[in-house]
């Protein structure tokens, strides 16, 4: 059996059927042609992108027609999920949006297109450096009601949204004609999101984390460094995977996988590529977890870019707020 028919599927709200395990393609330099290729030939199926990721969906793009040229998947063996940006969250925004990451993905339809944070920016603006005149009207259920017309016009197969609090996704709910089939939000041990994973359980939504491995040796981004290796380094973790004979990533990502969650990790280490993706041949007992849920505190993102004059959050508390 190939490492593509032994990955776990998730289904969503839509009936589709999502890989769980993504490869992200947030900007890397050596994120490349050969770098898809390997990630197709080592057996994942999904890909994750966004248009504030730079080059990565035309990157992704021309790593996909290769792959389809020389018929090493069809396009309707790969998942491809990329993101609305604050900048295009103005309702007549949307549509050309999304027709524009189309464009640069060489595809006809994406198969889930979330909103990647609720703001609403100026276009141009840097999230690094914002002031309040950056800041626009936020219009969520504008937005939505746009990306649902996506859906209609079979622009993408599903929509979703990514970094929502529980008081953003009841709000968007409220309106919705169309649930929201993934939340994508940071979700690692030491950081279970436990408030947003229940809430999303009742609405039918799936939960997908990113830096699910604590986004170890990122690096620095324009605010600072980026990503922790307390995750992966924590003997917790260590200790489970001598047991089942892992490493202590593949345990970390086996601990989001027995909740019911999706995953991103991105690495451009062949090895490292093929353990993240080596998943499906144990599970984990109870007192695993337990043990696993025990571990310390560690976040990564918190989004307080966002957060301050002509924002519509006055604190990160506020951004995450539960009600």
């Amino acid at each position: 059996m190939s490492a593509a028919e032994k990955q776990l599927r998730l289904t969503l709200n839509n009936g589709a059927l999502m890989s769980a395990v993504a490869t992200g393609t947030a900007p890397l330099k050596e994120f490349t042609t050969e770098f898809i290729l390997k990630a197709i030939e080592l057996g994942y199926r999904h890909f994750d992108t966004a248009k504030t990721y730079g080059p990565s969906e035309h990157i992704l793009g021309e790593g996909l027609q290769e792959a389809f040229k020389q018929g090493l998947v069809k396009r309707e063996d790969v998942f491809i999920t990329t993101k609305l940006s604050p900048g295009d969250m103005n309702p007549p925004d949307v549509i050309p949006a999304l027709k524009n990451s189309l464009s640069a993905l060489q595809l006809d339809y994406v198969d889930m297109y979330l909103i990647h944070w609720p703001v609403s920016l100026r276009p141009g603006s840097s999230w690094w450096q914002l002031t309040a005149e950056d800041y626009l009207p936020l219009d969520i259920p504008g937005c939505w009601k746009a990306l649902e017309k996506c859906v209609e016009l079979g622009l993408t197969k599903g929509i979703g949204v990514s970094n929502f609090s529980v008081k953003n996704l009841k709000a968007l709910e409220s309106h919705a004609k169309i649930l929201p089939a993934v939340n994508q939000v940071e979700r690692h041990p030491g950081y279970d999101r436990t408030a947003i994973v229940n809430h999303c359980k009742k609405s039918g939504t799936v939960v997908t984390g990113y830096a699910a491995l604590g986004a170890p040796g990122y690096g620095a981004l324009p605010l600072g460094t980026y990503g922790t290796n307390g995750v992966i380094e924590n003997p917790i973790l260590k200790e489970v995977g001598a047991k089942y004979g892992k490493t202590s990533a593949q345990i970390a990502l086996r601990w989001a996988l027995e909740r019911g969650c999706g995953v991103v990790v991105k690495s451009v280490n062949p090895g490292r590529m093929a353990q993240n993706i080596d998943l499906f041949d144990f599970t984990l007992r109870d007192e695993d977890m337990e043990t696993i849920d025990s571990m310390p505190h560690h976040r990564v993102e918190d989004g307080h870019w966002y957060v301050g004059p002509g924002s519509p959050y006055t604190t990160v508390e506020d951004l995450w707020a539960d009600e």
